[in-house]
């Protein structure tokens, strides 16, 4: 149930920030999230060497508990793993952050994600949420077409069972 709430209020956000309906928003996409644009590059290096990030742009922070679970591929973007760790990545991360300025402010549990796909050779930017038990992050992951989501304690994927068609 959870996971249909969060689906249905990250819609609302979105046609809510499409319609120019957000509070704030000229002033929110000129403010930008200076916490983690400082250290957009050291996330690319992190991406590279661990396969991912999941960080909270408006403070910086890592959640270190839960499980990180993107919230669609509709807002998911993918680049190239080769120009990303090339020097494309600091570019593009604050790009997707600009792109998405009015729904990260709008609603304050999502995050952003990043997850390095080795055997694609892209890097896949998202809107990510963490939620707190194994089971509905395994469901929430599934109905998103997830193939797995990331234990962020265990610093593992764990697999929803979805497959591609």
């Amino acid at each position: 149930m959870r996971c249909v709430l969060a689906m249905v209020c990250a819609l609302v956000a979105a046609s809510s920030a499409m319609s120019g309906d957000v509070p704030g928003g000229d002033r929110a996409a000129s403010e930008g999230f200076p916490a983690v644009e400082e250290r957009l590059g050291s996330l690319v290096e992190q991406a590279r060497e661990t396969g991912g990030f999941t960080v909270d742009p408006r403070r910086g922070s890592a959640p270190s508990s839960g499980y990180a679970v993107a919230t669609g591929r509709s807002s998911a973007q993918v680049e190239p793993a080769a120009s990303f760790f090339a020097g494309d990545g600091p570019r593009a991360l604050q790009a997707y952050l600009r792109d998405h300025t009015d729904i990260l402010l709008r609603d304050p549990e999502l995050m952003l994600g990043a997850w390095y796909d080795r055997d694609g050779r892209r890097v896949v930017l998202s809107l990510v949420r963490v939620v707190p038990d194994r089971t509905e992050a395994v469901r929430c992951g599934l109905s998103h077409r997830q193939r797995s989501v990331y234990d962020l304690s265990a610093r593992r994927e764990v697999p929803t069972g979805w497959s591609t068609p």
